[in-house]
């Protein structure tokens, strides 16, 4: 698994991220947060650090559990980068 398929995993799942709807805010703003570390770990140059792909699969565990009734489509989403972070070893 190379950087080139996280980084496009990433982005896929950055813009199903953006087109969420029917959220608290709550659930929003922890979701814009998980956008902003995505983001960041996309505009990075080179490889991202290993610590900022751990914090981002953690928070993906988090929001997979969250809406994975809710938002079946967005959670495949979340898992299939999880899976990618996982492949990787993180």
């Amino acid at each position: 698994m190379d950087d080139l398929e996280l980084r496009d995993t990433l982005e896929k799942l950055h813009q199903e991220l953006e087109q969420t709807d029917n959220l608290d805010d709550e659930s929003r703003q922890q979701l814009q947060h998980l956008i902003g570390d995505i983001r960041i770990a996309l505009d990075r140059e080179g490889p991202s650090p290993t610590e900022h792909y751990q914090s981002l699969g953690d928070q993906l565990n988090d929001a997979i559990q969250r809406y994975e009734i809710s938002h079946p489509g967005l959670t495949a989403a979340m898992k299939h980068a999880l899976d990618i972070l996982s492949g990787v070893g993180i």
